[in-house]
């Protein structure tokens, strides 16, 4: 007990040492805080749709370069998703960005360009309007409709009437067909898209 009281006395003595070592102490716990909250939100925060613990990622190994990986074909993702004895869905996604607005005003947004059935394997409703058709994947179909997030939607307004609606994405215009639920941020755990677009 005394030396608790010899080093309370200490710091009072020397008010600059004292306020030093707060302040090393704060940044050095604030940092780590901050750290460990970032690898928790990347390794162990759930995933934003049910049985995360059944969904896998496959990707296509480059044969001249082994150590990289690439993106399957349209066709042999389809062969796989006809493959029913290996999984109960497959669903495909690739991450692009786009420009979302009128010319001077259009900025850059994260999204993804997402299979038909992207929401239906991941067991995700939308929380307004529907998913994409098959018609809207096939290739060539090149139909104007994009789903957007609830970020997007919330910082629309939270318009009931967004559904239905037009937005220029990349020079065109593009119907709204779906809003996705608040929290989901797609197949990834990290930064969610802003917006999905059939294949």
């Amino acid at each position: 007990m005394s030396d608790l009281k010899f080093a309370f006395r200490q710091l009072l003595k020397n008010p600059g040492f004292t306020a030093a070592a707060v302040l090393v102490l704060a940044l050095g716990i604030g940092l780590n805080t901050a750290m460990f909250s970032g690898f928790y939100a990347l390794v162990f925060n759930p995933r934003p749709f049910p049985a995360p613990d059944r969904v896998v990622q496959l990707y296509s190994q480059d044969k001249k370069e082994p150590a990289k990986f690439r993106a399957f074909s349209y066709p042999a993702y389809r062969e796989l998703r006809e493959r029913r004895d290996l999984f109960t869905g497959v669903l495909a996604q690739a991450l692009a960005f786009v420009a979302v607005g009128e010319d001077t005003e259009a900025r850059r947004a994260f999204s993804a360009v997402v299979s038909a059935n992207y929401f239906e394997v991941l067991g995700v409703p939308l929380l307004r309007g529907r998913g994409f058709t098959a018609d809207e994947e096939s290739p060539g179909a090149d139909l104007p409709v994009v789903i957007v997030s609830h970020f997007f939607w919330r910082n629309s307004g939270s318009n009931p009437n967004l559904v239905g609606s037009t937005l220029r994405i990349n020079g065109r215009l593009f119907t709204i067909v779906g809003i996705t639920p608040q929290k989901f941020t797609g197949a990834n755990a990290t930064i969610g898209p802003e917006f999905y677009f059939p294949l």
